[in-house]
């Protein structure tokens, strides 16, 4: 690549996605990597694995930062701008290099589909958040992570059904069919669930996809799981309505994966969310792009 680039990144809980854009050719070369959330392993480790990355893609495809114009990174959990100056710092210490902007996944995934106009945005992945601009103020409800709340998540979809699954456990002896799928698919049974998921490193998040599926074909304990976390997130736009006053016309979109796909989740969620806030939200069906979104950032803040 003979012209100039950018780096443009969407660090989820999960994932990490890495674009490289050129003002010319557009997006010439993207890549999806095992990421690690800077909330569990902090700042100096966050940057140290994400540098590792960065310099692998680099030098796979023949470039050097002497051609990258700038790096856009929205990375999951740096909520604060002491986050987001702290993994900046390290960054460009790892990287040798300086042209980097640190924004939230929430801020980039918010620029691709509103970008300096009002707006609100609901993003349903590993975590969760409700996320918007009111009157050129940024309002965030939710997102406060694992231990403390972020419903509609994948990890509590997860988590609240395991949770149920170990009460029917003390409740009888005798297995039921959601026992031997979760065996079948996760290996996870009565006789090993606490080695699992308290001496390893169990993705908890990763059992949502299976809760998901389950509710929609039927099971009690899924179904209920599904739609108390449905509750959660009705309950964040009921509040961003009182507490805002939104009267109507206020736009709303969907990001991650929960709620893009079509599933028992995001079908019951939005229906719901579309029939009881019809005269406060216009919901768009609009599909986000978040590495598009930090491109956009490296955009106006590198030239």
């Amino acid at each position: 690549m003979k012209n100039k680039f950018y780096i443009a990144i969407d660090s989820g809980g999960t994932n990490c996605k890495v674009s490289l854009y050129n003002n010319k050719y557009g997006v010439v070369h993207s890549d999806v990597f095992n990421s690690v959330h800077y909330s569990a392993v902090g700042a100096k480790n966050y940057s140290k694995h994400t540098a590792g990355i960065i310099i692998g893609l680099l030098n796979s495809l023949g470039l050097s930062f002497s051609d990258c114009t700038g790096i856009c990174a929205g990375i999951a959990g740096a909520r604060l701008k002491s986050n987001k100056d702290e993994i900046r710092k390290h960054l460009t210490e790892d990287l040798s290099y300086f042209n980097i902007i640190i924004e939230s996944d929430t801020a980039i995934a918010f620029e691709d589909v509103f970008g300096a106009e009002d707006g609100l945005i609901l993003i349903c992945g590993t975590g969760s958040v409700l996320f918007g601009r009111l009157n050129s103020e940024f309002v965030r409800l939710g997102g406060w992570g694992k231990l403390l709340g972020d419903d509609g998540s994948s990890y509590f979809i997860g988590l609240n059904f395991l949770k149920r699954l170990v009460k029917h456990f003390d409740k009888s002896t005798d297995k039921i069919e959601i026992e031997n799928l979760l065996n079948n698919s996760y290996g996870l049974n009565r006789d090993n669930i606490i080695d699992k998921i308290y001496h390893t490193k169990y993705d908890v998040a990763s059992l949502a996809p299976f809760v998901v599926e389950q509710a929609g074909k039927g099971n009690n304990i899924c179904k209920d799981v599904i739609e108390k976390e449905i509750d959660g997130v009705y309950g964040l736009f009921d509040i961003f309505k009182s507490r805002f006053s939104i009267n109507n016309n206020y736009r709303a979109a969907f990001s991650g994966s929960l709620i893009e796909n079509e599933n028992y989740f995001s079908r019951l969620l939005k229906d719901r969310l579309k029939k009881d806030f019809q005269n406060h939200f216009i919901f768009l069906d609009t599909k986000i792009d978040t590495v598009r979104g930090a491109i956009k950032i490296a955009l106006k803040n590198f030239t």
